[in-house]
């Protein structure tokens, strides 16, 4: 299931929000609208009514008017203003009696009364605001509701924005920056969050500097040793016991190197990426590995240029072709380089568990000399340089080793 943003569901929410509060403003404007004009038409009923039957009998109009103002009607007597709301309006409802009749207008807004009795004409005009009142205060409730559900809105976005600063944080952790920056301030738990965490990526950075300091400082120390080791094995003079005490040094040696290519694995270090001929990075892993070269049978299909550290990849190479040394019974390899991929092979035996396991640190088969870093060190190499290592094995009882480019 496809998880969504808690910055999309408060925005859905308000917007539901916003919605209802919209709906519920229309609904009760044509609630008022229809329940004044109910109450107009009542009311006009009434003044009719009255005036219908005071108009043929009136004595002093002035009188009359006033009472009718009280009432919030006025008298409109200009001659041209009464034919031209004559003339234009909408006649909302008409009643009939016997002595003359009544007429309800609509014009520009306003209603008017048309009184017809006994001869005689009376317009008048409704200058109540009941309905203009309701309207204007029901509109300004709307409007000072809706302009704070928006402020609270953007109160609560900006109180949550630092979450995004935190994932933001969090995806540099992840890809093994532990520089981070969690420094937040928003609602209590989140503050508290942002703390727990910025204290532990805190105390992730001493530790990684603390193991990374050890091991340059071990790594450093035997350096010096194992260069005059190798220095004072050149003087024997003894040829057998020189070759190896040498190569004892040299492998010393080439353990420093994985040490340090694993340091840079585990620290996330950026490869130094150049191109290098594919035949230039087997000759080195050939060197560092010290490998007799009559063990090895080397293919060369194609000799394509890649993007790599030298180094690290050589490294890599060297622990593949070492790998495939160790574990033929014929004690023998064939490297092949192909235009998009460079393939390791060795017969011997199935592997007894899938292949990840092997790739795990500090995996060891028995007996075996060294770390168990040999393939663990391949995989995460190749990760490193955004290439794949496979594994496969044939009927014919042949493992091979690929790293796809």
């Amino acid at each position: 299931m496809k998880k969504t943003s808690i910055f999309l569901w408060i925005t859905l929410i308000f917007l539901l929000a916003f919605a209802g509060i919209g709906g519920s403003y229309m609904l009760w404007l044509k609630y008022i609208k229809a329940t004044a004009k109910n109450q107009l038409e009542k009311r006009f009923d009434f003044i009719s009514q009255s005036l219908i039957w005071q108009l043929g009998s009136i004595q002093n109009p002035k009188t009359l008017f006033k009472e009718l103002e009280k009432l919030d009607f006025i008298p409109i007597t200009h001659p041209k203003e009464i034919i031209t709301i004559a003339k234009h309006s909408k006649i909302i409802k008409r009643t009939r009696y016997p002595i003359g009749e009544v007429i309800i207008l609509h014009y520009k807004g306003s209603y008017y009364i048309w009184v017809q009795s006994y001869g005689n004409m009376l317009l008048l005009k409704d200058v109540s605001q009941n309905i203009s009142l309701q309207r204007t205060l029901y509109t300004t409730i709307f409007a000072v509701m809706m302009v704070l559900l928006f402020l609270l809105y953007l109160l609560l976005l900006f109180k949550l924005r630092p979450l995004k600063k935190i994932t933001k944080e969090l995806h540099k952790f992840s890809k093994g920056d532990l520089d981070v920056n969690l420094d937040v301030e928003g609602f209590k738990e989140i503050d508290e969050v942002a703390k727990a965490l910025q204290n532990a990526a805190d105390s992730l950075k001493n530790i990684q500097n603390s193991r990374k300091l050890l091991l340059r400082n071990i790594m450093h120390e035997l350096k010096t040793p194992i260069a005059k080791g190798r220095i004072q094995a050149e003087m024997v003079e003894d040829e057998k016991q020189k070759r190896r005490l040498v190569q004892i040094f040299e492998k010393l040696n080439s353990l420093i190197n994985e040490l340090a290519a694993l340091e840079a694995v585990n620290s996330k270090i950026r490869p130094n990426i150049e191109p290098i001929p594919l035949k230039d990075l087997v000759d080195e892993a050939i060197h560092i590995g010290m490998f007799d070269r009559q063990e090895l049978t080397i293919i060369q299909k194609a000799n394509p240029t890649i993007q790599a550290d030298y180094k690290l990849l050589a490294i890599a190479i060297k622990n593949l072709i070492d790998n495939a040394l160790k574990h033929s019974p014929s004690a023998h390899a064939t490297i092949i380089l192909y235009p998009d991929r460079l393939e390791i092979q060795n017969q011997g035996e199935a592997l007894e568990r899938p292949i990840q396991e092997y790739l795990q640190a500090f995996y060891k088969k028995g007996n075996q000399s060294g770390f168990g870093l040999g393939l663990y060190l391949v995989d995460n190499i190749v990760k490193l340089h955004h290439c794949t290592l496979t594994h496969r094995y044939d009927e014919e009882g042949y493992h091979h080793f690929i790293i796809n480019f």
